[in-house]
């Protein structure tokens, strides 16, 4: 299954930034309070578009490490940035090779309902956060706008939903995290937890 959805978004990637869901971008890098020198991993970066917004806030003692599963995703971020200070990096977040403890933010933006083994891939996140550090999962565009997007997609994101936010809200504080902040209106949604 994860690779039919590698292939579906590789084959998006060319007109990736054009997608409807790509609004409020700044609104997600805003609510998440971003401090300066952080170093942020942003997940499911597709072509990097919150990349911007984040390196507004991060300044330039801050990194940024930018993954994706889909090559061709990465592909297309690279080509369009080049900043000392951002690492795009094909990865799959259920596993990955970074050290215990590296970031002080974690962002999901847009990508959380696409996570085929959600508890394996927060239990991943839960390590690699500094204590105290915060675990974002946004979908900018709305949990209804997004579901139905998946829906009439079909293939392998038909079923990809976005739940309540109170239901994400309790499904992360299950796996060692504290929710901090919790919008779900309908254009906008955003889940922030601490890892305590």
């Amino acid at each position: 299954m994860r690779s039919r959805r590698r292939r579906f978004f590789d084959k998006h990637a060319e007109n990736w930034d054009s997608h409807p869901e790509h609004r409020n971008l700044s609104k997600v890098v805003e609510e998440t309070n971003i401090k300066k020198g952080s170093h942020v991993c942003d997940v499911g970066t597709g072509t990097g578009v919150l990349v911007p917004y984040i390196l507004k806030k991060i300044g330039k003692l801050g990194r940024i490490t930018a993954v994706d599963y889909s090559p061709a995703m990465i592909e297309k971020a690279k080509a369009k940035y080049h900043f000392e200070n951002v690492e795009f990096l094909v990865a799959d977040i259920h596993k990955t090779q970074f050290p215990d403890e590296c970031f002080d933010y974690v962002i999901c933006n847009a990508c959380f309902p696409h996570f085929e083994r959600k508890k394996i891939a927060l239990k991943e996140i839960y390590r690699i956060l500094k204590k105290n550090g915060v675990l974002v999962i946004s979908h900018p565009a709305g949990r209804g706008f997004v579901n139905k997007i998946h829906q009439n997609a079909g293939g392998c994101i038909r079923k990809d939903r976005v739940p309540t936010g109170s239901v994400l809200g309790r499904f992360v504080r299950k796996h060692g995290f504290q929710p901090e902040k919790i919008i779900d209106e309908p254009e906008f949604y955003f889940v922030s937890a601490i890892k305590s």
